[in-house]
């Protein structure tokens, strides 16, 4: 498989300005082969991208594909209240099939919108690793490990590790245990060690409400990061989901370790968690990425309406107008975010030998014009609707708004039953 795209407006990524060029990009199978003008050699699909950007897909670093079916259900909760009262009861009577057609809708979305990476904590993770071959997103993937069933998810990531982490996989399997507040010390332990013995990543929700650091500090006399740290969680490569309430202690403690935050503004607000002090986090030199979490609680799973929100949160949580630039969240959204993955000698830029993991937007639209800033207007105008074509792993997964691998409207009727069922 061959692609080659012509007379595109390239933004590659690569340096810490913006670096925009008009060119053409000539991808072989899965690599970027040519970044150059005026590329003239045969292949298999030619883009003409005249007037359009060419960019990094966007890396979600946190999300739960299958939760694609609490979008605006018992909306309005505080974060405790809805998982206990509302989410949990529904997730005991979910099917084996609704895992699939519930993780096919959010990956629907995310491509539809730009996402071509994503980092997924959930279970049933057997059916969302079928959804993912299937539209053909690259995502890490995980079982939630919680006390309850934990040796039976061990030996699952134990074995799904072997299958998938291998050379040019798209899938890679990482240990997940879900909170400090829901795993007690030997829970943890496990997962660690299993970690180490794979020699991958943690993904953990940490320090995302005051509940959360109430909970830790009654039971235990620290604060959730000490907590962790003090089980030796960050002795392994560690990806931490929200990272709000995080002390200068904490941050100390995380600024020497192989960690990454991934940020989830949109869902921080809806639930009133709180606000990631992400401008502290630079400045310890803490790697961050930007993530959707799941639809019940962010309700959107579009990376640029979280770019919009990272970028003003920051601005009014310090009352400092530049306290973050527009390309600042745009590399939280591509390559800082495959740092925090650990993909970011694969993906997050343009450069040649990469993988090609490219998005095409339309820029002749009314909200994205005048050009006066592309980046400016791409964090702060552009949304996934503006996404025309998207490729993964060198596959178009998408072209002019169509995806080719899963029929919609069936897909539509399927997940609209599930609803029926179970809410």
């Amino acid at each position: 498989m061959s692609i080659l795209i012509k007379k595109a407006y390239i933004l590659d990524m690569v340096g810490k300005e913006p670096n925009i060029k008009i060119g053409d990009i000539f991808i072989r199978n899965n690599i970027i082969e040519k970044i150059s003008e005026n590329i003239v050699c045969d292949a298999d699909d030619v883009i003409d991208a005249t007037g359009n950007l060419i960019m990094p897909g966007l890396v979600n670093t946190h999300t739960h594909l299958p939760m694609s079916i609490f979008k605006g259900y018992k909306d309005d909760r505080s974060l405790m209240d809805w998982l206990n009262n509302s989410i949990f009861p529904v997730e005991a009577k979910l099917e084996s099939d609704d895992f699939y057609f519930n993780s096919c809708l959010s990956i629907l979305e995310m491509i539809k919108s730009g996402t071509t990476t994503c980092n997924d904590m959930y279970f049933g993770t057997e059916k969302i690793i079928e959804a993912i071959e299937k539209i053909g997103i690259r995502a890490n993937v995980s079982w939630c490990i919680t006390d309850d069933s934990i040796n039976d998810k061990i030996e699952k990531t134990r074995e799904y590790f072997k299958k998938y982490n291998v050379a040019d996989s798209r899938i890679k399997v990482l240990v997940s245990f879900h909170a400090p507040y829901t795993c007690n010390p030997k829970t943890i332990e496990l997962c660690v060690n299993l970690a180490k013995e794979l020699n991958t990543y943690i993904h953990v929700h940490l320090a995302e409400t005051l509940d959360e650091e109430n909970i830790i500090k009654e039971g235990y006399g620290k604060s959730p990061t000490e907590y962790l740290n003090d089980l030796n969680v960050f002795d392994v490569k560690t990806i931490l989901a929200h990272g709000i309430y995080l002390s200068e202690k904490d941050i100390d403690i995380l600024k020497n370790k192989d960690i990454g935050i991934s940020h989830n503004p949109i869902s921080n607000c809806k639930l009133s968690s709180g606000i990631c002090d992400v401008t502290k986090l630079h400045k310890n030199n803490i790697k961050v990425g930007i993530g959707t979490d799941g639809s019940g609680s962010t309700t959107t799973l579009d990376m640029f309406e979280e770019m919009k929100c990272t970028a003003y949160l920051q601005k009014v949580n310090t009352l400092n107008p530049v306290a973050i630039k527009a390309y600042d969240v745009l590399k939280m959204a591509t390559i800082e975010g495959a740092k925090v993955l650990g993909l970011d000698k694969e993906i997050g830029t343009i450069e040649i030998g990469k993988k090609a993991d490219l998005i095409i937007l339309d820029l002749n639209k009314t909200h994205l014009f005048p050009l006066n800033d592309i980046v400016t207007n791409i964090v702060y105008s552009a949304n996934g609707a503006d996404v025309r074509t998207v490729i993964i792993d060198g596959n178009i997964i998408m072209k002019d708004r169509k995806i080719y691998s899963i029929d919609e409207q069936e897909l539509y009727k399927k997940v609209d039953n599930i609803c029926k069922r179970l809410l």
